[in-house]
């Protein structure tokens, strides 16, 4: 996060457009769940853990969280100082009321029944609303999710473009979630075809959203300083 970039008009620009990021996402998560074609790889293992405890699927994405502060200090070690742990515990936390809001804003979605093809298409456009917010959050360059700033760590330390990273850090978390589930259920749950279309399609809508939106947005935000 520049200290600079977030001074002055900028900030409240900034604030916004980490708003609209948070909504977008979170929106984003809620339709592709209730598209019953497998929850979005960002939060599968809150989801499965979810399924295992009482904790909303919200709360446990906070706790997935966790995870994500422990490998950015590996990563980064004192690039990753402890206010900057603070901040996105914050983020996460709103995140978390966001995911549970949505949920229930979009739970109409969860008893509808058309045909096959056409629960494909919502589930692809809710992708790409994820992407949008990914796109957003991180293009605010103000606080960044723990697993935004995991892909960010990754792509610091490996050269990787980030839509590549993003398309890499899904497809573990996918991983992550089925071994979860075989050793609580001996069944995979929460990952099915969708799961899979989500991990090429939101790395890929991010790249292409920002090539294509992002040198605007940042000019946007210069202007503001």
């Amino acid at each position: 996060m520049s200290t600079a970039a977030n001074t002055g008009a900028a900030l409240p620009k900034r604030l916004l457009i980490c708003a609209l990021g948070l909504l977008c996402y979170a929106s984003g998560v809620a339709v592709t769940k209730n598209c019953d074609l497998g929850i979005s790889p960002i939060v599968s293992v809150a989801y499965v853990l979810s399924l295992i405890t009482p904790i909303t699927m919200g709360w446990c994405t906070t706790l997935v969280n966790l995870v994500f502060f422990l490998l950015q200090r590996l990563l980064l070690r004192r690039e990753y100082p402890l206010w900057m742990m603070g901040a996105q515990f914050l983020m996460s936390v709103l995140f978390s009321v966001t995911i549970d809001l949505t949920a229930a804003l979009f739970g109409f979605l969860a008893g509808w029944a058309p045909p096959y093809p056409a629960r494909l298409a919502v589930f692809v456009l809710g992708c790409a609303v994820l992407a949008l917010g990914v796109f957003l959050i991180v293009s605010a360059d103000f606080v960044v999710l723990p697993a935004e700033g995991c892909v960010n760590a990754v792509v610091r330390r490996t050269g990787l473009r980030f839509g590549t990273g993003k398309v890499l850090f899904d497809g573990a978390m996918v991983a992550v979630t089925v071994a979860v589930s075989l050793l609580c259920f001996r069944q995979v749950r929460g990952i099915r075809e969708g799961t899979l279309i989500a991990v090429v399609l939101i790395g890929t809508f991010a790249r292409h959203i920002g090539e294509r939106l992002g040198p605007a947005l940042e000019r946007h935000l210069a202007a503001a300083t």
